[in-house]
């Protein structure tokens, strides 16, 4: 049976994080579900007019934590907030996909607040044989930085083999609170729309 986008947003992420924390070297795969309702599969990457450029770093912050889980859902159903899917791609300099690159995120909950307890909306997962990944989660709260409320964002370290590791976050085009924020980086702006209730985000990484 072909998986769509209209029938599979986070069955599979579910059963993922299901399977619980595993060794670095046991990482499990991204399972890449295809954007398309065709029955041809996903499509095939198209490198015409993309930038090759170095992604831009971006501040850490004070609250990662090494060691998160191996999960591509970063969400259960308890989790209040918006559904989000994050994809896109890891690829080097020469526009080449990179496989088995590891993809290390973290971000705040629907409140703005960030587990560090736990590990909640933390996880790691790597990229697939054509450098492709996706992200079941949600869309993280803002939360006050001094007297104003940072844009929501995602945090994400990169590591590939034979490349230095990328400490980066991604932020949402329209959100009200970019214009002024000291740490936000035009380019890691990114695009959404809203479908079947779920928002959708992409962005390529470039390492």
């Amino acid at each position: 049976m072909h998986l769509s986008r209209r029938n599979f947003l986070f069955g599979a992420g579910a059963l993922l994080a299901a399977c619980g924390t595993t060794s670095r070297a046991d990482v499990l795969r991204t399972p890449f579900i295809p954007d398309d309702d065709g029955p041809g599969g996903p499509m095939p990457i198209d490198r015409r007019g993309v930038s090759c450029a170095a992604t831009a770093d971006n501040t850490e912050g004070p609250l990662y934590k090494a060691g998160a889980p191996s999960r591509a859902t970063l969400v259960t159903d308890r989790d209040r907030g918006e559904r989000l899917l994050l994809t896109g791609t890891v690829i080097g300099t020469a526009c080449k996909p990179l496989a088995n690159a590891t993809l290390d995120i973290w971000h705040a909950d629907a409140r703005g607040g960030y587990d560090n307890d736990g590990w909640g909306h933390r996880g790691t997962l790597v990229t697939d044989a054509q450098g492709r990944y996706a992200v079941r989660t949600l869309v993280p709260g803002r939360y006050l930085n001094g007297k104003r409320f940072r844009p929501s964002h995602i945090h994400v370290k990169i590591r590939a083999k034979g490349r230095e590791e990328l400490t980066t976050q991604l932020y949402f085009e329209d959100d009200p609170y970019i214009e002024g924020d000291p740490f936000v980086v035009s380019s890691l702006i990114m695009p959404h729309r809203v479908e079947s209730g779920v928002r959708r985000a992409s962005f390529d990484f470039v390492v």
